[in-house]
């Protein structure tokens, strides 16, 4: 890294700054805890929720009432008595969870909003201490995964403010919070999620970058149309990194095949913080066992093992102005075994998505709907779908696309829709000019309204 240095008359070896100073002390922490046992992550976790639970109880009026039957000393088994804390409660109760005090070392309030792709947004706080633990965790990304951080970096996301719109999109001067006023890096390229494929497409081969990052389903709609004859030659391009929406089975692969590089892919959320980071040598996820507590539970609140499918339930470490203990963000989960890496963070194989949107069958059973896209793409070229379970007889699929097909070419397309999701739905199919992204710029394209 090309550190800078905020000491007059210093440029080698720098001297950053207090913040850049304490993102460093951060990662060179990271860089020894991600090699400790489970055991004793496991006992520094529950250590560090001895402090924030003893915070909560005195400072929050929910926890001030749902705890008050802990013990002095915060053990394993009064951890698993503190009840699951639902989105639900966190929209209806914000005033009762809200801590009325807050170490003033931890920094300024500042309320992060949801983009409410789960169809239930919610608004918490957080501190300059919480987002200095994002900060840090961006970097040790950038670590494992040795990114030239003196590269290129283009980013195609929502950028509320008009300062990325399509076609000429924006320009940065750093690649983010966790590099700037520390490291040296390469410029940056933003493009809004609301530009046409065409005009990715065209900003993509102008800028080239080194580092793409992008939402799943944006780089599908950019392998699709590259699969459909779409021409695109990034000469420079090392790496794809996908936020913020639940990866899709198959892309990695596509992405390899279309654009010659890999894809790596991070799970956080907006209220919670980092919460797996792809392992640099495989492509499971390192839960980040220093910023919060990751529980995959069954539907009996049991711990699940490797090869199962759970809740997932969190519990930042970190946030003091809004403790969530607890908190079941609404994805599922599977859990995978210890990494050949040697790391002693936990394994999430894959992320599943939102349990609100799982396929439900008329005989009871559920399970998350299987989209191939690049079978169906061979069948109607698709720039956006969305499909919608209205009840357990029909799904309305909404499309778009360059020419809408005929009767036959729609009859096949349903066969390959009916065939991928295993039970013979009524199909109604809508062609639209466009099909709009949640208010944070995120895309969903199964959505269930099944109760």
């Amino acid at each position: 890294m090309d550190f800078l240095s905020t000491m007059p008359g210093v440029t080698w070896p720098a001297l950053p700054g207090p913040r850049g100073v304490m993102r460093l002390a951060l990662l060179h922490q990271l860089a020894a805890t991600q090699w400790w046992s489970a055991e004793q992550l496991a006992q520094m976790q529950l250590r560090q929720l001895g402090e924030l639970v003893a915070h909560a109880r005195k400072h929050s009026p929910h926890y001030a009432r749902t705890l008050a039957h802990l013990p002095r000393e915060l053990d394993e088994q009064s951890w698993l008595s503190i009840p699951i804390l639902s989105r639900d409660a966190v929209q209806t109760q914000k005033a009762s969870l809200r801590s009325q005090s807050c170490p003033q070392a931890h920094g300024g309030r500042q309320t992060i909003f949801s983009s409410g792709s789960t169809g239930k947004p919610v608004a918490v706080e957080q501190t300059s201490l919480t987002q200095l633990f994002w900060e840090a965790f961006t970097l040790r990304d950038h670590e494992w995964h040795r990114r030239d951080l003196g590269g290129k970096l283009c980013s195609i996301r929502f950028f509320p403010d008009g300062c990325a719109a399509p076609p000429l999109g924006g320009r940065g001067p750093n690649w983010g919070g966790a590099t700037a006023d520390l490291v040296r890096t390469g410029p940056v390229a933003m493009l809004d999620v609301r530009s046409t494929v065409e005009q990715q497409l065209e900003w993509l081969q102008k800028e080239q970058p080194d580092y793409l990052l992008t939402h799943p389903t944006i780089l599908e709609s950019l392998l699709r149309a590259l699969e459909d004859g779409a021409q695109l030659r990034l000469d420079h391009l090392r790496e794809v990194r996908t936020v913020s929406e639940t990866l899709q089975e198959g892309l990695r692969e596509r992405c390899r095949e279309a654009l010659g590089v890999p894809l790596t892919d991070i799970y956080s959320t907006r209220e919670t913080g980092y919460l797996g980071l792809q392992c640099p040598e495989h492509e499971h996820y390192h839960l980040q066992a220093e910023n919060a507590r990751v529980e995959i539970l069954d539907e009996a609140g049991q711990s699940c093992g490797p090869g199962s499918i759970g809740r997932v339930v969190v519990t930042p470490l970190h946030n003091f102005a809004f403790p969530l203990l607890r908190y079941e963000v609404g994805d599922y989960a599977e859990v995978g075994g210890p990494c050949p890496c040697g790391r002693g963070l936990a394994v999430v194989r894959r992320i599943l998505g939102r349990q609100r949107n799982m396929l439900r069958l008329p005989n009871g059973q559920s399970h998350w709907p299987i989209l191939n896209y690049k079978a169906m793409n061979a069948i109607v070229p698709l720039r956006q779908l969305r499909m919608t379970q209205l009840d357990l007889a029909h799904i309305e699929i909404d499309i778009v696309t360059a020419r809408r097909p005929d009767e036959g070419t729609e009859k096949r397309l349903g066969e390959e829709i009916r065939r991928n999701l295993g039970y013979p739905f009524q199909l109604v199919f809508r062609y639209v000019d466009e099909i709009p992204r949640s208010a944070g710029g995120k895309f969903e394209d199964f959505v269930s309204r099944v109760a």
